[in-house]
């Protein structure tokens, strides 16, 4: 049957990968022009503009422009030029897709590692992408967590926000209560987190890499070895 068909099992593979390909990309290019439309009606009432002044201002007409927000076309590349010249705004604003603007991270899938006598205190790493990092912590009554230090120029912002938090580099002590925040200066020097209070500590820490990465810790999510420029 294959031979009267003309056609091989491999073909056929071919031809049906070919397919999914082509849905994707047709997909993609749907989700592109959904996207135009939003963004484009977006700048425009934002400027408390009708479609009659954006056409005024950017030389398209007003159908035209009525039927890109009604994604019923997709416009060429001059056209989005010129309506990205008369609102003021980059060209990839009106097209970037809502997945590039940001991603949730999950604590339950956060990289956690566990700390004090009883290894109840937590120190969960939500964010890694290699400049910054984000720890949401829970340090339980009488625990402490040391840090070595990070390397050279790294700068902590660490907020808490339940029980008090004491942070200990050198001879210097820094005592932040809830919904106060800490600006660290010196993370890349031996320091400690301690709670002497008789309730749960919960603060967040932001680390901000100035120089290179402390290798330490993860890119969370992970992603490959090629995607890590950072050195």
């Amino acid at each position: 049957m294959t031979e009267q068909t003309g056609m091989t099992g491999q073909a056929r593979m071919t031809e049906q990968a070919g397919g999914a390909s082509g849905e994707a990309v047709e997909e993609t290019v749907a989700e592109v022009g959904r996207t135009l439309a939003v963004n484009l009606r977006a700048a425009r009432t934002a400027r408390a503009w009708r479609l009659e002044d954006l056409a005024a201002h950017s030389g398209v007409s007003r159908g035209m422009i009525h039927q890109i927000e009604a994604r019923r076309t997709n416009p060429s590349v001059a056209t989005l030029a010129r309506l990205c010249t008369a609102l003021d705004v980059p060209m990839s604003e009106l097209v970037q897709l809502p997945g590039q603007l940001g991603t949730v991270l999950r604590r339950s899938e956060a990289a956690v590692t566990r700390h004090g006598a009883r290894g109840l205190s937590e120190a969960a790493l939500l964010m890694s992408d290699g400049r910054h990092e984000l720890w949401d912590h829970r340090l339980q009554p009488g625990d402490e967590i040391h840090d070595s230090g990070h390397p050279a120029g790294t700068r902590e912002l660490i907020h808490v926000t339940e029980g008090i938090l004491t942070l200990a580099a050198g001879s210097a002590t820094f005592t932040v209560a809830p919904t106060d925040a800490l600006h660290f200066r010196a993370a890349d020097r031996s320091h400690t987190y301690r709670n002497a209070q008789a309730v749960t500590a919960r603060y967040t820490v932001t680390v901000i890499y100035t120089g290179q990465r402390d290798h330490r810790y993860p890119l969370h999510p992970p992603r490959s070895p090629e995607g890590d420029d950072c050195t």
